[in-house]
């Protein structure tokens, strides 16, 4: 959850976002978003999907044996496998 909540702050951050703003958009106090950031305060999955959404962000829930096809597709890698099998293979086609 940590690099989750450190990468929203790093988006925030990076659009020149204030905690005050994007705590008026979610309808919460500057003060509780610090204690988000800071871990502080153990927020609840709502609230950070809206704080992903608002930066523009997307939180995504993959299975396990997904990630490093995932990972390879974000580094631009390869797979031990070809991309165009990792589906039709796990899917059991």
């Amino acid at each position: 959850m940590d690099t989750i909540i450190e990468q929203l702050k790093t988006a925030r951050q990076s659009l020149g976002m204030k905690q005050f703003e994007l705590g008026k958009k979610l309808g919460l106090p500057q003060s509780h978003i610090s204690k988000i950031e800071s871990g502080q305060n153990d927020p609840r999955l709502s609230t950070i999907e809206d704080m992903a959404r608002i930066l523009d962000h997307e939180l995504m829930i993959i299975p396990r044996q997904m990630i490093p096809h995932i990972n390879a597709l974000l580094r631009g890698g390869e797979t031990k496998k070809p991309r165009w099998t990792l589906l039709d293979d796990e899917a059991g086609l």
